[in-house]
């Protein structure tokens, strides 16, 4: 099964780690599945535009030359090059990632062409149940499976954690991305501080290798994520599988991921005082449930399991040739 993988999300010699999960998924799908043979196309958006429409003549000509089974799209925009009719008859696959379809983080014009590129497309892979509805406004043929975790690299600390007065808390991202909402979170911390006589010292997760990652998640007391908008947020799978917990707004999918998971809440309101008291709930031990590892085991996100729903859909799409 031959399949040509284009996406604007791929890591690289200067940027190890930069749509990591997109490899993440095609290498479990090769281990699974060791007649999947890609082609990757990677469109570095961060360039510019014009990096996008160079991409179209490039594509087609990589579609002339070979004989593909499929086509795979990470991230809407990346298909661009649908806009030209292809040549042959192959099933085009779309897979979001949350922005890309989603009007929160502001990116307007880009949402409104990724719905046109939709339209031309045979089935999407979505993140989340509300993803998937507005999705199907555009693709009858959708289905929900959310990017994996690495459940080998992403383990719960040997040793017991140390009972500290200063908690480690974890801020997700990159403060200065707009949708990932800081000013909230510094908001949570005052908070726990003024509220609760609760002092942290807060981590962010930037340019950080995955192991660094890890060794974060392993040694940190809680994650707070104050998003306006995700997809299906891999940093909180991945804090799952290290058994941390986390308190987050109700966003992507995880009142799905977080259900029933001990030290984990999510908040239905954008309020600093909300998300603080569930702080300290979880900080102090307070919300029982299953561990986030056994969660992620649950909802069959280890990289195996996503690689055979991944594959399931390939063929599918196949075989209706």
């Amino acid at each position: 099964m031959k399949v040509l993988l284009v996406t604007n999300m791929y890591p690289s010699e200067e940027s190890p780690y930069y749509g990591i999960f997109v490899k993440e998924q095609e290498n479990a799908v090769c281990k699974v599945f060791p007649d999947v043979e890609y082609t990757v196309y990677f469109i570095d958006g961060r360039k510019g535009l014009k990096e996008y429409l160079k991409s179209i003549s490039a594509i087609h000509r990589l579609l002339d030359s070979n004989d593909y089974d499929l086509i795979h799209i990470h991230y809407g925009f990346a298909g661009l090059f649908l806009f030209k009719r292809l040549k042959k008859n192959i099933p085009v696959l779309v897979t979001l990632h949350g922005g890309d379809i989603q009007i929160e983080q502001k990116k307007y014009i880009q949402v409104f062409v990724d719905k046109l590129i939709l339209k031309r497309a045979d089935a999407a892979i979505t993140l989340n149940d509300r993803m998937d509805s507005i999705v199907k406004k555009y693709v009858d043929n959708t289905f929900i499976i959310p990017c994996s975790v690495d459940t080998e690299l992403f383990v719960p600390a040997v040793s017991e954690k140390e009972t500290l007065p200063v908690k480690n808390i974890v801020f997700p991202s990159d403060r200065t991305r707009y949708v990932k909402n800081y000013p909230l979170f510094e908001s949570v911390i005052s908070v726990l501080k003024s509220k609760y006589g609760i002092d942290s010292r807060v981590f962010e997760i930037k340019n950080m290798s995955r192991t660094e990652i890890a060794n974060l998640l392993q040694k940190s007391d809680l994650m707070i994520m104050t998003s306006f908008s995700e997809g299906s947020p891999q940093v909180v799978k991945e804090a799952m599988s290290c058994n941390l917990p986390v308190v987050s707004t109700n966003v992507g999918d995880v009142s799905v991921l977080l259900d029933n998971v001990a030290g984990s809440a999510v908040v239905s309101e954008i309020d600093a005082e909300l998300i603080a008291e569930a702080a300290y709930r979880s900080l102090g031990g307070h919300i029982s449930g299953i561990s986030g590892r056994d969660k992620i085991k649950q909802l069959g996100l280890d990289n195996n399991s996503t690689a055979e729903s991944v594959y399931r859909v390939y063929s599918q799409l196949i075989n209706s040739r």
